[in-house]
């Protein structure tokens, strides 16, 4: 029988705390040490910054190394907001990327690799599927991750972004339609509802109890326990 799990990446898997907009801050510091713009006033300025903040979207055109100038433009849009001058808004968010892509930003849950690897020898097939960078299967790998899966499906490679049913098909189709699988992830809306629409059982992980979720979960070992998953 195929069986598959489909991972979402960040706050599933990993954790990173604030980590975009610890990156944005921390360059705009770089440029501007002595800025008046504070934590919390960029932070405010990200809650529409990303492409899966606006997911009805089609992002087909702008995957790849064109996701990154696009996200670059969107950072300047946003510097420019909180003041900063225009010139600097744009030297600075050029420089973003690196900070994101940093391996030590990323920490894995205490109990990641162990129930990755249950998971394989009960005879699921892994797939991470995340709205995400383009780089996620690089990051994938420096994190230690890549034997666990077989794919990784990321928003920034096929341009449209979870909940989205197209995110959802090409998930299924790269895991030729298993006839048994779920969706992990800890965004009820983009991880749960969007696997929903699809007949996809959803698993709520790291987010406390919701009732759009097949089974809520503290931990990812917890997710051994649920009765028929075996």
């Amino acid at each position: 029988m195929n069986k598959a799990i489909f991972w979402d990446f960040d706050g599933t898997l990993v954790h990173s705390q604030h980590l975009w907009s610890n990156a944005i801050y921390e360059t705009l510091l770089h440029y501007i040490p002595d800025t008046p713009v504070t934590f919390e006033e960029i932070r405010a300025l990200t809650f529409d910054l990303y492409p899966w903040d606006t997911p009805d979207e089609d992002f087909t055109q702008i995957t790849g190394s064109r996701w990154w100038k696009h996200m670059e433009g969107r950072f300047s849009e946003k510097y420019v907001k909180a003041g900063v001058p225009l010139d600097t808004a744009q030297q600075a968010s050029t420089h973003i990327r690196e900070k994101i892509l940093q391996k030590e930003k990323y920490h894995l849950y205490e109990d990641t690799l162990s129930v990755l690897g249950a998971c394989r020898i009960l005879g699921y097939h892994n797939y991470i599927l995340s709205n995400n960078y383009p780089e996620l299967p690089e990051m994938a790998e420096d994190l230690g991750l890549t034997s666990f899966f077989d794919e990784i499906i990321v928003s920034g490679l096929v341009g449209y972004d979870k909940p989205r049913r197209e995110i959802f098909q090409i998930a299924l189709e790269t895991a030729d339609f298993p006839e048994v699988c779920y969706m992990v992830g800890d965004n009820p809306v983009a991880d749960i509802q969007g696997a929903r629409q699809m007949k996809i059982p959803g698993i709520l992980v790291h987010r406390g109890e919701h009732p759009d979720a097949d089974h809520c979960l503290d931990t990812l070992t917890q997710l051994l326990t649920i009765p028929g998953f075996r």
